[in-house]
């Protein structure tokens, strides 16, 4: 068994060097702060909770998401989805489509739908893409067609 290490020969001078101090020093701060009192404040500031998307609107970005999913694996044209996305979603997911190595069939595992805001529904889920799970992120105008103005597979 050889040595780990190798013994050399430096034709220079090694030079060290100390680094300045990073600590501050001990005794009061330069800093002179005033004294400030915190407060309880017990009302809270009124937000709107987020509304749970209906069932059958929940379904249909079910089946949104599983035809992204068919064009990412080049089993569904982009042109079947270009009425229902952005220029910028559509051009995300057709980035993810040419970067595909192997030709697996993805899979939708989970999906969770908000609404934060009237019109808007925000989706999370799991996709299975190439036997990895990744996290799919999505963003929908609600309106008819239902519109998609952001699609993230992470």
């Amino acid at each position: 068994m050889g040595q780990p290490w190798r013994v050399t020969t430096i034709e220079e001078p090694l030079i060290l060097r100390v680094l300045p101090g990073y600590e501050p020093k001990p005794g009061p701060s330069p800093h002179r702060f005033g004294r400030h009192r915190l407060r309880l404040v017990e009302d809270r500031p009124d937000r709107p909770p987020a509304d749970d998307v209906t069932p059958a609107l929940c379904n249909r970005l079910w089946h949104l998401i599983n035809q992204v999913l068919e064009a990412i694996d080049g089993r569904r044209p982009l042109g079947q989805l270009r009425p229902h996305f952005t220029a910028t979603a559509l051009s995300s997911i057709e980035t993810r489509a040419k970067g595909r190595t192997t030709q697996t069939r993805s899979r939708l595992r989970s999906l969770h739908a908000r609404q934060p805001t009237d019109g808007v529904v925000e989706a999370c889920g799991v996709a299975e893409i190439d036997y990895r799970r990744r996290a799919v992120a999505a963003r929908f105008e609600v309106r008819e067609p239902l519109r998609c103005s952001v699609f993230r597979v992470l």
